[in-house]
């Protein structure tokens, strides 16, 4: 009960807009973005987004049922099946994530009760050469980008690019990143955690060994069975994964992640 106020008191804005609780035992259980144009359904638009100087003919549109984007001659399908009485909200936007490069990205985001998805689009005259997806809803969402290096951070919860983590620490949110550089959008190898994750106390299941670096080859200080840690941020790089951790005299160090938790998991956070 104690954590459960913790949250109601230091993030009751964030639960309401992930639309999940954190709760500590599992048996009981975001910054707006400037952009450069919103996208209206049924609207043509004239806009040039691969900085060729012709004007791209841009339109959010339903046709057979499925929400459907069209760039000149190009269509891709944005939502299948789509029922505005659960896909209730969404957005189409253009935005300019990298000034460096002439081309501009489409973000198309929408949310249902229990999901949803944030798609990421680059075209280049009628060809689509980017499309991504990312966590939608359940707490995902696009958070901010920096147009100096084309980085763009996202609000991801347990179910996103980070999705294996939660097999070690539980339940947590984080904020991954992209770098966008034309049209190559590349992960990026570190997430820091929210500010929930790192107040919550968690308590060492086992002797913690933690490196100084995301090598894994010096040892920088052990955490013994039953100590408290915070975890600050989490690493991955293909199939090696680390979350940075802070022990109890403020030193920082990485503990290798697998396919088990480290921590208590009655100190664990939880999503419901």
């Amino acid at each position: 009960m104690k954590l459960l106020k913790k949250i109601s008191a230091v993030a009751l804005a964030a639960a309401i807009a992930v639309g999940s609780v954190f709760v500590a035992n599992p048996k009981e259980s975001y910054a707006a973005t400037s952009c450069k144009k919103v996208l209206k359904r049924n609207v043509t638009y004239k806009y040039d987004i691969d900085g060729d100087g012709d004007l791209d003919t841009i339109k959010v549109y339903r046709s057979s049922g499925d929400l459907k984007l069209k760039v000149n001659s190009c269509v891709k399908t944005l939502i299948y099946d789509y029922d505005p009485d659960y896909h209730f909200e969404f957005t189409t936007k253009i935005y300019d994530f990298n000034k460096n490069d002439k081309s501009k990205e489409i973000v198309f985001e929408w949310v249902g009760p229990s999901d949803g998805q944030i798609r990421l689009l680059k075209f280049r005259n009628s060809t689509c050469k980017v499309n991504r997806t990312f966590q939608g809803n359940i707490g995902g969402r696009l958070k901010s980008y920096d147009p100096n290096t084309g980085i763009v951070t996202f609000v991801e919860t347990s179910y996103g690019i980070y999705s294996k983590f939660e097999n070690a620490i539980g339940s947590f949110q984080c904020y991954p990143k992209v770098k966008v550089n034309g049209y190559t959008v590349t992960n990026q190898t570190t997430a820091n955690t929210s500010s929930l994750v790192r107040k919550n106390k968690y308590i060492a299941a086992k002797t913690l060994t933690a490196y100084t670096s995301t090598s894994g080859t010096k040892k920088a200080f052990t955490i013994s069975k039953g100590s408290p840690a915070y975890v600050y941020a989490l690493y991955q790089n293909g199939s090696t994964r680390y979350v940075k951790v802070k022990n109890k005299y403020g030193k920082y160090g990485y503990v290798k992640a697998g396919s088990t938790l480290l921590f208590k998991r009655s100190s664990c956070l939880w999503l419901q």
